[in-house]
């Protein structure tokens, strides 16, 4: 015991040094809970139970942080060597506590968009922030340099204590045994807890990022970023799982003659923006107008919060259940149905449009394996360099007049994406238009869509005197949800992939809103069908243009792990790693969603249970079985 205790003294440098780092990332956790603590429902904490399991899994995961950041220096120091080593071994050490540091700080602010812990999806969107970027990026990124320039100076001095202490003849072997067998936790027992949602056993969806450290999602996001995220568990036979499930589809209604397709992609639009019902719903003059001529799917979801699987999912009609988006992925050469080539066939031209630099987001690479032949960005405008831009790219009125220019060169028939911008977080407006809304009471995205709404206003003014306009379909659908700012709480689990499609057709000009449940990731099929094609299509929705099932089920993502199967009463969470159900609510009567039908049996759970496994198994089979998943 006296050995110990002289052990423990000797260390005492380095321990009290890990103990700071514990305390400091302790310190950020709370800052995280405090600043996303509304927009999460209180992180749904009902008892004090609920309070010790989040502080437990906290500490474990910043401690198995500390222990990934320490354990190369605490190695070298086990053994007798050179000053210039420990000092290399510490000058590692230094960086990765510093980009830990940083990766959980940014969580903070980045959490309400992402959705998610860090995950190797941010090496995907990193540099896109900073291309027109806005004063107030510029001082965050300031801000971020300087306290990694103090942070290094920091524990780069109290390494230099230790490095002396070890020069003096420390061994530092209970410096190092500790972080080795925290790590070594992570491979014990059945659930092993490397898995960044294990928490899941004891908290719900979502207080697990509370219980998380950035800096261990993010490396496991990476070291599995060679699979596909979800395990292939197989629940059904081949038969059984395709009575449940199946990605062969064919479309039963079709256009008896091709149309021009126009598909607009709404960045980061809620479905509060424009559904009729909705009670506190802004009003957005001409896209209001526009409704009273158009089908719409008051109850349309998303699959998940990003703006890369969102694009995936509505020009593929495929889920990325990679943590990375599906075209950077090693999974690209997936069998799937290419929207462009497959239209090309039937002699049609295609484009995409943004305002974006050239192939942000990966959006170029998207479109060409999508089989889109033309790509237009903002370099491809002329005079754009003095143009008014957004912190994302050029402002949408720029980019419409440009594809209003382009759809007349365009021959018919002609599928065009437009993938909007300005209703992109921080909602950057034109000086026109900030002059114009100055005084009108009304949070940022609401402003900016009202900016949105009067660019499309003047594009459909001029679109209708075309010679193509009525022979036209016009589809809308968001990318993903946003919060619509204005106060309110929606932020939960159905709510928050609650996004507006609808569909105008001047041909038929007539108002319907339509209820049951519908997928972005129907788009796909709905475009083929309208240009006439029937099948053979791979893919994970169906054509809006069949009848909709009266208690369809769809599916989201809500992170690397928890999926949802949602029809038009129930909504159910699983655990995909686990394999097994996590809540089951009626989002219709349950509002708050407080009453959790689970654990126990009951005919909806069960039901959405069955599709929720035949439609993983079937994602799991898909990706990882690409040349024989159809034989």
């Amino acid at each position: 015991m006296n050995r110990f205790k002289k052990a423990i003294t000797s260390e005492q440098t380095a321990l009290i040094f890990l103990l700071k780092l514990l305390i400091l990332l302790c310190v950020v956790k709370s800052i995280f809970f405090i600043y996303n603590y509304q927009n999460n429902h209180g992180w749904e904490i009902q008892k004090a139970s609920n309070v010790f399991s989040i502080l437990l899994w906290s500490l474990y995961y910043d401690a198995v942080c500390i222990s990934l950041v320490s354990i190369p220096f605490f190695t070298v120091a086990l053994f007798r060597v050179k000053p210039t080593l420990l000092f290399i071994a510490a000058a590692l050490s230094v960086f990765l506590i510093v980009f830990s540091l940083i990766l959980n700080i940014a969580d903070v602010f980045y959490f309400p968009f992402h959705r998610q812990r860090a995950n190797a999806d941010l090496f995907y969107v990193l540099k896109n922030p900073f291309n027109y970027s806005g004063s107030a990026v510029w001082l965050i990124v300031t801000v971020m340099l300087v306290f990694a320039f103090v942070a290094c100076r920091y524990f780069w001095t109290q390494y230099k204590k230790i490095v002396a202490a070890k020069l003096r003849g420390t061994s530092f072997f209970i410096s190092f045994l500790l972080p080795v067998i925290i790590l070594g936790s992570l491979l014990i027992g059945h659930s092993k807890k490397m898995i960044p949602t294990r928490p899941l056993t004891d908290l719900n969806a979502v207080q697990v990022p509370l219980a998380q450290n950035s800096f261990h999602t993010l490396l496991y996001s990476v070291y599995r970023s060679k699979e596909s995220s979800i395990p292939l568990n197989v629940y059904f036979t081949k038969g059984e799982q395709n009575a449940f499930f199946s990605i062969n589809k064919k479309n039963s209604h079709v256009a008896g003659t091709p149309r021009n397709i126009i598909l607009f992609i709404m960045e980061s639009v809620p479905g509060e923006f424009l559904d009729p019902g909705n009670i506190i719903k802004p009003a957005f003059p001409f896209l209001d107008s526009l409704l009273e001529h158009a089908t719409y799917y008051n109850n349309a979801f998303s699959y998940s919060y990003s703006s890369n699987k969102g694009i995936t999912a509505l020009l593929t009609g495929i889920p990325t259940i990679t943590d990375i988006p599906l075209y950077h992925s090693g999974f690209a050469s997936i069998h799937k149905t290419a929207v462009g080539k497959m239209l090309e066939q039937k002699n049609y031209s295609s484009s995409f449009f943004i305002g974006d630099n050239y192939d942000d987001f990966g959006f170029a690479k998207c479109c060409n394996w999508a089989g889109i032949q033309q790509y237009y960005c903002m370099q491809n405008i002329a005079g754009y360099k003095k143009m008014e831009k957004h912190s994302m790219g050029l402002q949408d009125e720029y980019v419409l007049n440009f594809m209003q220019q382009q759809l007349q060169q365009q021959k018919s028939p002609f599928f065009s994406t437009f993938y909007n911008i300005s209703t992109h977080y921080p909602n950057d407006l034109t000086n026109l238009y900030k002059k114009k809304l100055a005084n009108i009471d009304a949070p940022a995205p609401v402003k900016s869509m009202m900016y949105y709404d009067d660019c499309l206003k003047q594009f459909f003014k001029e679109a209708s005197t075309r010679s193509w306009f009525k022979n036209t379909v016009f589809i809308f659908s968001s990318d993903h949800w946003a919060n619509p700012g204005n106060g309110t709480n929606h932020n939960d689990i159905v709510n928050s992939f609650r996004i507006p499609v609808f569909i105008f057709d001047p041909a038929v000009n007539k108002k319907q809103v339509i209820s049951n449940t519908v997928s972005q990731l129907d788009i796909m099929n709905t475009v083929l069908a309208y240009a006439g094609i029937k099948a053979p299509i791979t893919g994970y929705g169906n054509s809006l243009l069949d009848t909709v099932a009266e208690n369809r089920t769809v599916f989201t993502k809500i992170n690397n792990s928890v999926y949802q199967a949602i029809n038009n009463e129930y909504v159910l969470g699983f655990d995909a790693d686990e394999e097994k159900r996590l809540y089951c609510y009626n989002y219709i009567t349950d509002i708050k969603r407080a009453k959790n039908i689970l654990p126990g049996k009951f005919a909806a759970a069960d039901s959405l249970e069955l599709h929720m496994k035949a439609f993983l198994q079937t994602a799991a089979s898909h990706y990882r079985d690409r040349n024989n998943f159809y034989k």
